[in-house]
Parts: C-alpha cells; sequence; structure tokens
C-alpha cells in the first residue's frame, strides 16, 4: 500500500506543479496585455496592415485561380482537337467500308 499511497502523491504534487505554473504563465500573459496600451496611430497602422495583408493574400488567390482556369481551357481545348481527330478519321475510314465494293 505504501507503493501506491506514495504514487498518489506524488500525482498530486506534480499536478499542482502544472496548475501552479499554467496560472502563473496565464498571470504573466495578462500582465503583457493590460500593459500595452496602442495608440490611434498604432491602431490605424494595425489595421492598414491587415487589410494589405489579406490583399495580398486575395491576389494571390485570384493570381492561383486563374493559373487553373487557363490550364483548364487548354486541356478542354486539346481533347476537344483529338476528339475531332478521331472523329474525323472513324469517318474516313467508315465512308471507304461503305463505298469499297465487296467489303
Amino acid at each position: 500500500m505504501a507503493g501506491t499511497s506514495e504514487k498518489l502523491t506524488d500525482f498530486a504534487k506534480r499536478g499542482q506543479e502544472a496548475v501552479s505554473s499554467a496560472f502563473d504563465a496565464w498571470t504573466d500573459a495578462v500582465g503583457t496585455l493590460t500593459s500595452f496600451r496602442p495608440t490611434a496611430a498604432d491602431a490605424q497602422s494595425l489595421l492598414d496592415s491587415s487589410f494589405g495583408a489579406a490583399e495580398r493574400v486575395l491576389a494571390s488567390q485570384r493570381d492561383f485561380a486563374k493559373g487553373v482556369f487557363e490550364a483548364g481551357v487548354q486541356v478542354v481545348e486539346t481533347v476537344g482537337e483529338q476528339a475531332d481527330k478521331v472523329s474525323a478519321k472513324a469517318r474516313t475510314t467508315a465512308a471507304r467500308k461503305t463505298t469499297t465494293p465487296g467489303v
């Protein structure tokens, strides 16, 4: 029984240390946040940089979408050309078979 009791005591001690560490980290974070007092210029700068970043992401997504679209168009055109060639060859072959006597 002594072994189990020691394990439970050790577990409780580690749990208290973890809670204490988490509380210390939380109070440090809150202290940092409350000491930060942005000015109107800071807020405006943050707003501008946030929207600037969003604009760059959106522009990059637009460029990517255009590239995918252009690649898709090229694939469709190539497949269409190949289908036309196969169709023309099939029509030619069928025409020969119907016009060739004895076949």
